[in-house]
């Protein structure tokens, strides 16, 4: 562990309040490890994984993100969907592919995501292919 990391730790768990610490923890695991592209991920299982309660997690989410956890989960597996599939690299997967590989369970999940947040997908594509 280098030296940066070490002073990182001796002030995170030291130093800091336990709500700076959950908020911490929380953002390594989703948005570092990608938490959110896992199939699996619900509340639950993410508050076992940062051993907090339910309450813990949703209160850190809604204070420092203003959204639940679906939401949060939502929002970035779509983003990761959009980055992907405007990746040339990709150009040969199919969107069936790519959806799944985003975290999705299946195309209706993400039919309905899209057809619940038509305004944001619109302004989106109107962004990119304008």
């Amino acid at each position: 562990m280098t030296i940066t990391n070490c002073i990182k730790l001796f002030f995170i768990k030291y130093l800091t309040k336990k709500e700076v610490r959950n908020k911490y923890l929380f953002e390594h695991h989703f948005f570092v490890n990608r938490y959110y592209l896992n199939h699996t991920a619900n509340e639950m299982n993410m508050s076992y994984i940062l051993n907090m309660t339910c309450t813990e997690l949703n209160q850190t989410i809604s204070h420092y993100y203003d959204q639940d956890f679906k939401a949060l989960c939502d929002m970035y597996r779509f983003k990761h969907f959009w980055e992907e599939f405007t990746n040339p690299l990709n150009a040969g997967l199919s969107v069936q592919s790519i959806i799944a590989s985003c975290g999705f369970n299946s195309t209706e999940d993400f039919n309905s995501l899209i057809a619940d947040h038509k305004e944001e997908s619109r302004d989106i594509l109107k962004r990119n292919f304008s």
